[in-house]
């Protein structure tokens, strides 16, 4: 399956925007703001894994 650059990039940028904001706002439970911090950190190394190997993959134009 390839993934597209441009959509790893943008969900990337999401996740990464997102991690900020869920980290500097004050949660009732620190356990959930652990929880969601963590899961946005796995997407976000995953895209740019993602992008990083999709990158490597494509052909060159000859």
């Amino acid at each position: 399956m390839r993934i597209n650059k441009d959509l790893a990039e943008a969900v990337l940028m999401l996740s990464c925007i997102s991690l900020v904001l869920v980290g500097t706002t004050d949660f009732d439970s620190a356990s959930n703001k652990t929880i969601i911090m963590t899961v946005l950190a796995i997407l976000a190394v995953c895209m740019a894994v993602a992008r990083f190997v999709g990158g490597k993959k494509q052909p060159a134009n000859e």
